[in-house]
């Protein structure tokens, strides 16, 4: 797809007609717009979120890649990105992550059920910040470091085609809460930055790592977060990045993050298949 042709659709979805292209369906909403289709190579995923944030749309983006993906919008900003089919449902989300029980869900869900007219629509996330259950600033940062983490993955398909169903629903994904496209796609820059130094030390999923024989010997201690003790204790033996991430339900992202500081601290080391150690 020519710039020329992209800033013709920016146009469009602004909602000052274009001349058309052969990837946009025209109809009953504001610029025409109905429908918006490309692919990967000619179109890339930030230029629609560019698009879609400009015109101030509500729908969801499928992006079909080495798999199905998601992306919901509302009002121009991302709510929700994630594998299509493949996600936790958000209250299960939200209690795995430590930020609230599965008491407070429960009550939650309760009061959605029975919303009086005047409070009728609130979401999952809203009712728990409003109940106080949690602040409004953790649930953002807990949307907006989800959908950083799915991106990151989006970002790295070198192929995909994409399509964009306006005012379509986002199914379990939709918390209540929103994030700028901006701040998402920065984010998702700073994990591919890390990515590929990262990547350094370990260049694919199959690298294997083994504690190591005097953890903390670097540093003197040890330091760790409840989410690293956790990926700590399933390396028993040995373990592939890909064997944690199944484990531990972490993105292949925060799992390889987690390692590359444990192995740059000296806590784990590399090994082979029969688990020999590959560091000097």
């Amino acid at each position: 797809m020519r710039r020329d042709t992209i800033r013709e659709l920016f146009a469009m979805v602004s909602g000052v007609r274009g001349h058309g292209d052969a990837s946009v369906h025209h109809g009953g909403f504001a610029g025409g717009l109905v429908a918006l289709e490309g692919n990967l190579k000619d179109f890339s995923l930030e230029d629609m979120f560019r698009l879609l944030q400009t015109g101030a749309k509500t729908g969801t983006l499928h992006v079909d890649g080495p798999s199905e993906a998601v992306v919901c919008f509302r009002d121009g900003e991302v709510l929700f990105a994630g594998t299509a089919g493949g996600n936790e449902p958000a209250a299960k989300r939200l209690v795995n992550a430590g930020i609230v029980s599965e008491k407070q869900v429960r009550q939650a869900q309760g009061l959605m059920k029975i919303q009086k007219k005047d409070r009728a629509g609130r979401k999952l996330g809203q009712i728990l910040v409003d109940e106080g259950y949690l602040e409004a600033a953790v649930i953002e940062q807990f949307v907006r470091d989800q959908v950083a983490d799915a991106l990151f993955d989006l970002l790295r398909w070198e192929e995909g085609e994409l399509r964009f169903v306006p005012d379509e629903a986002c199914a379990d994904g939709d918390l209540g809460i929103s994030v700028p496209v901006d701040s998402v796609l920065t984010d998702a820059a700073k994990r591919l930055e890390l990515w590929n130094k990262i990547k350094e030390k370990i260049p694919s999923l199959d690298t294997r790592f083994a504690m190591a024989s005097g953890p903390g010997a670097r540093n003197g201690e040890i330091n760790l977060k409840p989410r690293e003790w956790m990926l700590l204790c399933y390396l028993h033996g040995s373990r592939s990045v890909r064997e944690l991430v199944e484990l531990t339900g972490y993105s292949d992202f925060e799992t390889a993050r987690i390692l590359y500081g444990m192995y740059a601290g000296g806590l784990i080391g590399r090994v082979g298949p029969a688990g020999e150690p590959l560091d000097d």
